[in-house]
């Protein structure tokens, strides 16, 4: 992913920002993107969010998920694009991180990812996987639960399904050249399969994990403890951006942004997008982790407040909004 002409960078760009910012010039912060999911960030940089906050923001590539949070921890960036079932597995294991605010959530209605596999493959139904090698992001990571979660529903023994990580960027090459019999794209990655002839068998993500946070904001608590006026100011502005972002008379403008930071024609940006929310759905999240721990990614559950900063907005259900 190519950051195009759109990160827009504060004064002070080698390093993080300092512990607190002077009344008199905006506090400088870094931020990490993923390759998914990163249109509300680029907005809020873009319109001038940030800067009505008074954020100085450099945003930056991360990638999967793991990498987002070594980022946080070594302090390279301020903030990053974290998965909400990677994050809290890693809270659980101790890391010093916690989500500051919601951004992509799981289409309730719309199919956003899915299990492809190729037409000449002979499998018609999650069945057919029993036994097979599927590509993952990441395995065990916790984004590989929906798809858990699925195969046992249909019958098929879980310990007899072999997974294997891939990038998003890879997975079309790898059932091409057969190293999997399966892969589970995301996002454009998955509209662009479907575009080139591979075919559905099950959308384990939306039927398993509606309203769910997907990726969220994720930050260093002992930064949080200093920094948390910059954080809340940060919250503000993404709020702010998914507001525009949902806004369907906004949706060139979305557009505009996904082909510049993919450095794709605007034409084939997509025509519809992830919903987004800075505001985390408990119960869901709750759900998530619960499901971590039926298939031992964790010993014992935790509660969605043990991944939550104290600032992080919040509602009961999707059903409260």
């Amino acid at each position: 992913m190519a950051v195009a002409g759109l990160a827009g960078c504060g004064s002070d760009t080698g390093s993080p920002a300092a512990n607190g910012a002077g009344a008199d010039k905006a506090a400088t912060i870094r931020v990490s993107v993923a390759a998914i999911q990163f249109e509300t960030a680029y907005l809020a940089q873009e319109k001038g969010m940030f800067k009505k906050q008074g954020l100085n923001v450099e945003i930056v590539n991360g990638a999967d998920p793991a990498s987002q949070l070594a980022q946080v921890v070594s302090g390279d960036v301020n903030i990053a694009t974290g998965s909400w079932i990677n994050v809290a597995t890693s809270v659980a294991k101790g890391l010093p991180v916690s989500v500051i605010a919601g951004n992509g959530v799981v289409d309730p209605k719309t199919d956003n990812s899915g299990v492809l596999v190729s037409k000449r493959s002979g499998i018609t139904s999650l069945k057919g996987l029993a036994g097979k090698t599927i590509g993952v992001v990441g395995v065990k990571s916790g984004g590989d639960i929906p798809v858990l979660q699925a195969l046992e529903g249909a019958g098929v023994d879980v310990n007899g399904v072999k997974e294997v990580a891939i990038p998003y960027s890879g997975m079309q090459a790898a059932l091409e050249q057969g190293t999997v019999d399966a892969v589970v794209p995301v996002d454009q990655f998955y509209r662009q399969m479907l575009g080139a002839g591979f075919v559905s068998i099950s959308n384990p993500v939306r039927e398993y994990q509606a309203n769910m946070p997907v990726t969220v904001w994720t930050a260093k608590k002992d930064w949080l403890a200093s920094n948390g006026a910059e954080a809340t100011k940060f919250v503000a502005a993404m709020k702010e951006a998914v507001a525009y972002y949902k806004d369907p008379a906004n949706l060139a403008a979305v557009q505009k942004v996904n082909a510049e930071v993919n450095q794709i024609d605007v034409a084939k940006a997509p025509k519809a997008f992830v919903p987004a929310d800075t505001t985390i759905n408990e119960a869901e999240a709750q759900a998530g982790i619960d499901a971590m721990v039926h298939f031992g990614l964790l010993k014992k559950s935790i509660s969605v407040d043990d991944v939550l900063w104290s600032g992080a907005p919040r509602r009961a259900s999707a059903k409260a909004q």
